[in-house]
């Protein structure tokens, strides 16, 4: 076999949850990064595990990898046919929130049609 597998439910699902999570993707990946000013006490030892667990850094790494996730987002949408690529705008990506419902009946498509093309 070429390709192996695909379990296509756990795919969606986990596009689902991914495209739900696209606004806040958007939003780290514009945050500008800001150093911690003020000194800050704690009574936990600290780990010595040997990683850095600087403010800067973890927020450096979130960026990035919001900014590489956002990217690859959008040039997945971008490579859809645009009927699709617009059905994924409108139910995931657009500032306005739909209900399902509202989106299917302003398109004029039945319901059955609707979530066996978006999922």
């Amino acid at each position: 076999m070429l390709f192996p597998e695909v379990d296509e439910k756990a795919t969606k699902e986990r596009v689902d949850s991914l495209l739900k999570n696209y606004h806040k993707i958007r939003r780290l990946s514009g945050m500008p990064i800001e150093q911690k000013v003020t000194a800050t006490y704690s009574l936990d030892p600290k780990s010595f595990t040997g990683m850095n667990s600087s403010a800067i850094e973890s927020g450096t790494i979130k960026k990035l990898d919001s900014v590489s996730l956002y990217r690859d987002i959008n040039a997945a949408i971008n490579t859809l046919d645009a009927y699709y690529g617009e059905r994924i705008y409108v139910k995931y990506i657009n500032s306005t929130r739909f209900y399902d419902y509202e989106v299917f009946s302003a398109e004029q498509i039945s319901e059955a049609t609707y979530y066996r093309e978006v999922g």
